[in-house]
């Protein structure tokens, strides 16, 4: 997960709205990353993905890697995917809404 945090960078996509973030805005929020950090291991997921599974909450239950906890929010690596998803911790277990794709940028999304 390391090299992931170290190796990031930063790219405003065309015809972004809003203002980017300054460099050590970005430096600041991977530091909180690696604070963020935990001891992987695996735990049931409902990813939802389509509309109407995050509507439900209805999705397909998997077994993924937790690598990350900040105040509710989890990192999860789904390895039959292969991506990353940022999930919610509930009362209903973890639960994710669409929010996938490379491990800095899901975890930076929460």
């Amino acid at each position: 997960m390391e090299c992931q945090i170290s190796g990031y960078v930063y790219k405003v996509p065309p015809g972004a709205v809003g203002t980017p973030l300054s460099a050590g805005e970005v430096r600041s929020l991977l530091d909180e990353m690696r604070l963020c950090l935990i001891e992987p291991s695996w735990e049931e997921v409902v990813i939802c993905n389509t509309p109407e599974e995050i509507r439900t909450g209805n999705g397909v239950r998997r077994k993924c890697v937790t690598t990350a906890e900040d105040d509710g929010y989890v990192l999860v690596f789904d390895p039959v995917d292969e991506e990353y998803h940022l999930a919610w911790r509930g009362e209903r277990g973890l639960g994710t809404w669409g929010i996938r794709g490379d491990a800095v940028g899901c975890f930076l999304a929460r």
